[in-house]
């Protein structure tokens, strides 16, 4: 099917929602969002609806309801997700930012969160990289994962899971660049700080804009991450 597909995973009513309003008035033809929530799926279909309708764009937005940590789930899902649209684009974003101090938190909950942020991030890259390789020279072929600028070098010790994992996945993210960033714009948008609306650098919708500036950087000039941080005077928790 032709036209500009856009793979969230990882959606939610922050970043993901966001990204996906952005980019869906910038050419995109089809949106594909994907959460373990199917309830609040549909708030976040209609949010970006909204954003088309109120710029006069056509998207088609579909919904993928799925637990990311159930491998066999996430494979079959994206073989369907296949047939929606031409992939340009993935934005692999999902994360739980909860958890507990070291020695408190349990092992069953760090395993499940390396399987969210890394086995999960693994598997889609593997089907991902060979469709973005294929993508015409007009078009700018990308695989951007939301990132850190603080957890993976200086971790937070209350979020230990956290902070572990998300220092696997910047390794992970930068070996896969460093196989197939000739070729796929494989990055890192790494966000330093909470994100609230009431912020100015850190809000979702100033991060979107981000992402989709680093989406079209012209090949070449291709960054491995961009860090957001917070604005002066404000806030980073």
């Amino acid at each position: 099917m032709p036209g500009k597909t856009l793979l969230i995973l990882g959606s939610g009513p922050g970043i993901g929602v966001a990204v996906g309003q952005v980019f869906s008035v910038r050419g995109f033809t089809h949106i594909a969002l994907v959460s373990r929530d199917s309830n609040r799926l549909k708030e976040d279909q209609d949010k970006v609806l909204d954003a088309i309708q109120e710029r006069g764009y056509s998207c088609q937005v579909k919904t993928w309801a799925c637990d990311l940590t159930d491998l066999n789930a996430l494979k079959s899902l994206l073989n369907e997700i296949e047939d929606f649209g031409s992939l340009e684009c993935v934005f692999f974003n999902p994360a739980r930012v909860a958890g507990k101090p070291p020695l408190e938190e349990s092992t069953e909950m760090i395993l499940k969160d390396f399987t969210l942020t890394n086995l999960a991030l693994y598997e889609t890259a593997k089907w991902a990289i060979p469709l973005l390789k294929q993508a015409s020279s007009d078009s700018s072929p990308s695989f951007i994962v939301t990132s850190t600028n603080q957890l993976w070098k200086e971790p937070f010790p209350d979020l230990v899971s956290l902070s572990m994992v998300k220092s696997a996945q910047r390794a992970l993210v930068l070996s896969i660049h460093a196989k197939f960033g000739e070729d796929v714009h494989v990055a890192l948008l790494s966000v330093g700080g909470v994100v609230s609306p009431a912020k100015k650098n850190l809000s979702p919708m100033s991060i979107a804009e981000r992402c989709y500036e680093l989406y079209k950087q012209p090949k070449g000039k291709w960054e491995r991450e961009i860090e957001i941080t917070a604005a002066e005077g404000e806030e980073v928790s």
